[in-house]
């Protein structure tokens, strides 16, 4: 009984350790809904007309976005190394690029009807 409840708290505890990541998985996954924002951004400005479904898809994504950056704030806040650590992951061109696109179509959205919708 005793080994167990002493593996499933070690896989417990690996599960947990392997989950956290660190700054730069928390980069990636950013950069993910970045990338998924931008796509839904880009298909919306076709017409240059922000329908309700456009406008929810994209608050809810935005929503995401906005949270996740509070808690990366709140995780990293006092520790540089990670910072440091988050700040290259994001100069690498690639990453750069994704964050680009992404300031893109978040200003094309702007131009479009229904634009007032979005948070």
């Amino acid at each position: 009984m005793k080994k167990t409840v002493f593996i499933i708290l070690s896989l417990a505890l690996i599960l947990m350790v392997t989950s956290c990541g660190g700054p730069k998985a928390d980069v990636k996954k950013m950069l993910k809904m970045y990338e998924d924002y931008t796509e839904v951004a880009n298909k919306a400005v076709e017409d240059k007309v922000l329908d309700d479904k456009e406008v929810e898809e994209l608050n809810e994504i935005m929503a995401d976005i906005e949270e996740f950056g509070e808690e990366m704030d709140e995780k990293y806040e006092d520790d540089e190394d990670a910072t440091k650590e988050a700040e290259e992951y994001l100069s690498d061109e690639k990453n750069a690029e994704i964050v680009k696109n992404y300031t893109k179509a978040l200003m094309a959205l702007w131009d479009c009807e229904g634009a007032e919708n979005l948070n």
